[in-house]
């Protein structure tokens, strides 16, 4: 596959096959060339006319265009190599397994040694690989059709099956961003505030350390291991296991292992959003030896085909070949790397480590990394030294990792700034034999918790306060889930809930020396902009704020300082200068609705979406569909001079271009018009398509006495033919609601208020186990159906909860979970008219039930309460 000139917002696509039976080749319509065929014309001249073929093609498209080619043949491999200097050519290959039952080829093998052929070919003239992963083997059977999941969550959130391609197209989407020039790919990029700062320039990031033969099987669970983590690394320990012998006479990686390890960087990617950092472990061999340094590089050469955001390089290479390296380093930026395995290592005062600091500046790495194992515990104060040569050296100033190795070197380890390698929580111990003193720099101390825990304890930072503000807070998730992230972090903040009728009260918590920020809830997003000395360029666009952040030091001019600065400020106690105002809401509707939107329903200039509302909820709304590129946008609210006052102010800015576009919209001769819809009854308006996004900004509980308003969406509302993303499920409606939108937005507030990455997993299961239980408390029912995975099962076993649960696809699948993991407490009670259906006789649901029961439970430990078609509570 080709791709050039990406930076055209609309594109054309051209295609050419070529014939291997009765049918004439199938060319582009513009294409001079006569049809041929292999059965008239002959192997030979079908050859020869793929070659000419192509350079047809390339010869009229020249940009704004992607070629599709999978031909094996000498001609078309030498024109590749010759566009590869101009254009990204990416070699798309996918699982053996999923080949061979797509061409039902005999075996397994056959499929593999085809797929390692072919990739001996394509992998010498094209420039980036991308592995697709088959995803229909991420998701159980029995959890498919449940919960729709984002693109990047857990394999065990299920996905939707309209929208199973979501993952796989965010995760191409993606590394097109990668490859491509900045703003090739429009409205792919992250909103989400460290997105804009990367790892190297804040302070206290942390590699989450995983050898390549720990993934290979893919029984890790990427989204529970990151928890903490700024970074994955990657850890290509082939070279030197106990194995590494075995490659001893091998000049190249063998295709089987790069495809092997072009799966597990796909997975990987696929299943997080943090960077990717891929480290080749060096041989010592290498040193010396031109065979394991051959070997070494073409891995080294093959991390960088598949655009990680990092790779290393060995500074012990010749110079000339790390200057080889770094100028094919695309957009990936090279560490430099020293990894001292000597058990008697250089202390770091030695000049060789300037020596090799200088070296990576003049061979154009991006970064530098230098560890050594340490000795005793005076070298963790040593460590400094390096730092004061490195800033001492002219030329580039390269962001230097360095610390020590071992149980002695923890200490610099924690206090190391930037990219310090950490082991995962609960990652299966490294056994003894692979943990021998030259691999021994590859197995990291330490988890980041316990990095983090280690900055608190000796006072560097603070325990600080954090509070979600509003007139009626007290059933907000927000504590559940700020403080389980917390927690999982090392981070001993704390979260807590304050109702008040009056802004003036938000006073006492700002003048607390502790106070680390606050969530600003209904009905004060406005009115708080009032406290604050400075907006981000989106709460300035919006008009409302969400996120409070204190600033307690300042620019010498008075200004604020910028977003890596502001975020190396926290967690630091003391008298607050300034308030700055962010709104994080835009953010999670953001994610919603792209996680939401069907293929079908893909924004485009004519799409259209519904706003019910004209608060500061609505204006995020509005600004998240702006930010998607929909260029048409109705509003309904029951105050139309709220109403009008909401359109008037985006229009304002967007006749001023005051609107902070991430990309560039499609269409840019297209103007955005607004609508209000006066009444319910209004029938649609003619000029406007029927919506696909519809968001509801509107509470949905009391505030100070007021009930909530009664809203039901009229059926003319409704009519999409291809449905689209709403908080009820609907005709084709994709369901979303505050339990998709809390931990969305959480995440950004989460890295405002600490200047850490989100546990996004743990914050999400967090979000529903805490809205289970507060309604468990209260005595209400539970249509739960739609948010349970096993993992939020096993976490809520604990808490008796009784629930009412909704037929499911899969019920009987769904309620052997559920009796598996919450029966034993206050029983559970099943409403089988909404779990069977009706019409259900008592004995064959007693049956049914009791099967489940005696599977899992001893029939003398617990009961279990049935309410059968409304005749009672019965015991099985």
């Amino acid at each position: 596959m080709t791709s050039s000139g990406a930076s055209g917002a609309k594109r054309s696509y051209t295609t050419a096959a070529i014939s291997w039976d009765d049918h004439p080749v199938t060319a582009h319509p513009e294409s001079t060339l006569p049809p041929i065929s292999h059965l008239h014309h002959g192997a030979a001249a079908c050859q020869d006319r793929q070659v000419r073929l192509l350079h047809d093609v390339l010869g009229k498209h020249k940009k704004n265009a992607i070629l599709v080619c999978s031909w094996i043949e000498r001609g078309i491999q030498s024109a590749l190599e010759r566009l590869q200097r101009t254009n990204p050519i990416i070699y798309i290959l996918r699982d053996p397994k999923a080949i061979q039952a797509h061409l039902r080829i005999a075996s397994e093998q056959k499929a593999r040694d085809i797929v390692d052929a072919a990739s001996a070919f394509f992998r010498k003239c094209t420039r980036f690989e991308f592995f697709n992963i088959s995803e229909d083997q991420s998701t159980p059977t029995e959890l498919r059709n449940t919960r729709l999941s984002s693109p990047n969550t857990e394999p065990d959130r299920p996905t939707a099956p309209y929208l199973t391609l979501k993952r796989a197209e965010r995760h191409f989407l993606k590394f097109l961003s990668l490859i491509l020039p900045s703003g090739a790919i429009p409205f792919i990029e992250s909103a989400f505030p460290l997105a804009r700062v990367p790892p190297e320039e804040r302070q206290f990031t942390y590699a989450i350390s995983l050898p390549l033969s720990s993934l290979i099987g893919g029984k890790l669970n990427i989204q529970e291991l990151e928890v903490g983590a700024d970074v994955i690394e990657i850890v290509v320990d082939d070279l030197v296991t106990d194995q590494a012998h075995q490659s001893r006479f091998l000049h190249e990686i063998p295709p089987s292992r790069a495809s092997e390890i072009s799966r597990v960087v796909a997975r990987v990617r696929r299943d997080t959003v943090i960077p990717i950092f891929l480290y080749v472990a060096f041989p010592e061999a290498a040193s010396s030896d031109e065979p394991w340094r051959a070997l070494y590089q073409s891995y080294v050469r093959h991390c960088l085909r598949l655009a990680p955001e990092y790779t290393s390089v060995d500074l012990r290479l010749e110079s000339h070949l790390l200057t080889n390296t770094t100028a094919v380093k695309g957009t990936s930026k090279v560490v430099g790397t020293l990894q001292s395995p000597d058990s008697d290592p250089p202390p770091w005062k030695a000049s060789v480590w300037l020596s090799y600091y200088q070296k990576a500046q003049a061979t154009g790495c991006d970064l530098a990394r230098f560890t050594r194992r340490a000795t005793s515990t005076s070298n963790n104060f040593d460590v400094r030294l390096v730092h004061h040569m490195a800033e001492s050296s002219p030329g580039p100033r390269l962001p230097l990792i360095a610390y020590n190795t071992g149980i002695l070197g923890r200490p610099s380890a924690c206090f190391n700034q930037i990219f310090t390698s950490v082991m995962p929580e609960g990652m299966p111990e490294i056994p003894h034999e692979r943990n021998s003193e030259a691999t021994a720099p590859l197995h990291p101390s330490l988890t980041a918790r316990e990095a983090t825990q280690a900055l608190y304890s000796s006072f560097f930072f603070h325990p600080m306060r954090l509070y979600i503000f509003g007139a009626n807070v007290d059933y907000s998730l927000s504590p559940a889930m700020h403080n389980a992230a917390l927690k999982a972090c090392g981070i001993p903040h704390h979260y807590e809930r304050h109702s008040s009728s009056n802004i003036a009260s938000l006073q006492e918590l700002i003048n607390d020396p502790h106070f680390a920020g606050a969530s600003v809830s209904f009905p004060f997003k406005i009115e708080v902009i009032s406290l604050t000395h400075s907006l981000s360029r989106h709460a300035r666009a919006i008009g409302a704020v969400n996120t409070l952040i204190p600033i307690r030091q300042i620019n010498p001019d008075g200004s604020i300082p910028d977003e890596a600065l502001l975020f190396n400020g926290r967690n630091l106690a003391g008298p607050i200068k300034a308030l700055y105002g962010e709104n994080t809401d835009w953010i999670g509707i953001r994610a919603c609705i792209r996680r939401g939107l069907s293929p079908a329903n893909a924004v485009r200039p004519s799409s259209s979406g519904l706003i019910v509302g004209a608060g500061g909820m609505a204006r995020a709304a509005v600004y998240a569909m702006l930010q998607l590129g929909v260029k048409n946008i109705l509003i309904f609210n029951r105050t139309l001079a709220n109403a009008e006052k909401l359109v008037s102010h985006f229009e304002t800015l967007l006749s001023r271009n005051g609107l902070p576009l991430f990309s560039a919209s499609p269409g840019p001769g297209e103007g955005t018009g607004f609508h209000i819809i006066r009444s319910l009854s209004d029938p649609w308006p003619e000029d406007y398509k029927h919506p696909t996004m519809l968001v509801s900004c509107i509470p949905t509980h009391s505030i100070n006495g007021n009930p909530a308003p009664d809203f039901t969406a009229p059926a003319q509302w409704l009519e999409s033919p291809t449905g689209g993303v709403r908080k009820e499920a609907h005709r084709g409606w994709v369901s979303m609601d505050g339990l998709d939108l809390l931990p969305e937005q959480g995440f950004a507030q989460f890295e405002l208020f600490t200047g850490r990455r989100a546990p996004r997993r743990l914050m999400r299961e967090e979000v529903i186990r805490a809205s289970l239980l507060f309604l468990s408390q209260n005595g209400s029912c539970i249509d739960a159906s739609n948010y349970y995975t096993p993992s939020i099962l096993r976490s809520i076993s604990s808490t008796g909860i009784v629930g009412l649960f909704e037929k499911t696809t899969s019920t009987a699948s769904c309620f052997f979970l559920l009796v598996g993991h919450v029966i034993g407490h206050q029983g559970l009670f099943v409403d089988t008219d909404r779990l069977f259906g009706p019409g259900r006789r008592e004995k064959v649901v007693l049956e049914e039930l009791a099967f489940y029961r005696q599977a899992i439970v001893q029939p003398e430990e617990q009961k279990l309460m049935v309410e059968v078609d409304g005749e009672g509570k019965k015991d099985i």
